[in-house]
């Protein structure tokens, strides 16, 4: 089984906007907080889930897509990031890519009103709790969608969650990173810095 968490008050939710009910305001308060997170920082995105529960298959819905946008990723529903691969992958994408920032994006169980949630904090998520994981924190911010109700039958509620839920929230997360963080972000930095050094 893959990871998700149960939402809860230990990271600090800087905004969020919900995919069932749209607020312009919402939407733009997250694009211009996320924008200023990773303004001028090389982001990898570490995308936690598996393909094998409906409702963890949202980390490697939005990794796929950022890939195929040219983000920098790990996670996707072709090499997915979970429990069994997780430490040794985000220790090889680090080493690899040393990126400025990581960014976790994970599903999570929430309260039946928030379902379609998405969060956005600038703490680190802890992947694995609602299936009784014990997983290191991941990322130094975090994105997470809340696909279906938690607090009882986790594994069960996450075979069952709807694919449409899942399929909605990662198409938004998708928009929403690609309107704050530019795909071309790392050949805009190597250009910036050739260009500095040309200058000097």
């Amino acid at each position: 089984m893959g990871v998700t968490i149960i939402i809860d008050n230990s990271r600090h939710i800087l905004a969020s906007v919900n995919s069932f009910t749209y607020n312009y305001w919402d939407k733009l308060s997250f694009v211009s907080t996320l924008k200023e997170l990773t303004s001028t920082k090389k982001v990898l995105f570490a995308c936690i889930g598996t393909d094998r529960a409906t409702g963890d298959c949202l980390g490697p819905l939005v990794g796929t897509n950022l890939k195929r946008l040219g983000y920098t990723v790990l996670g996707t529903l072709d090499e997915p990031l979970h429990a069994q691969n997780l430490i040794q992958e985000l220790k090889k994408g680090s080493a690899l890519y040393n990126p400025d920032i990581v960014l976790a994006i994970d599903a999570c169980l929430g309260k039946i009103e928030e379902i379609g949630k998405i969060t956005l904090s600038n703490s680190p998520l802890t992947p694995g709790t609602a299936v009784r994981k014990d997983l290191p924190t991941v990322g130094d911010i975090s994105i997470m969608g809340i696909v279906n109700m938690g607090g009882f039958f986790e594994l069960q509620v996450l075979q069952c969650t709807r694919l449409h839920t899942v399929m909605k929230l990662a198409s938004d997360i998708t928009h929403l990173i690609w309107q704050a963080v530019p795909d071309s972000r790392e050949d805009s930095l190597v250009n910036n810095s050739q260009k500095q050094s040309q200058c000097s």
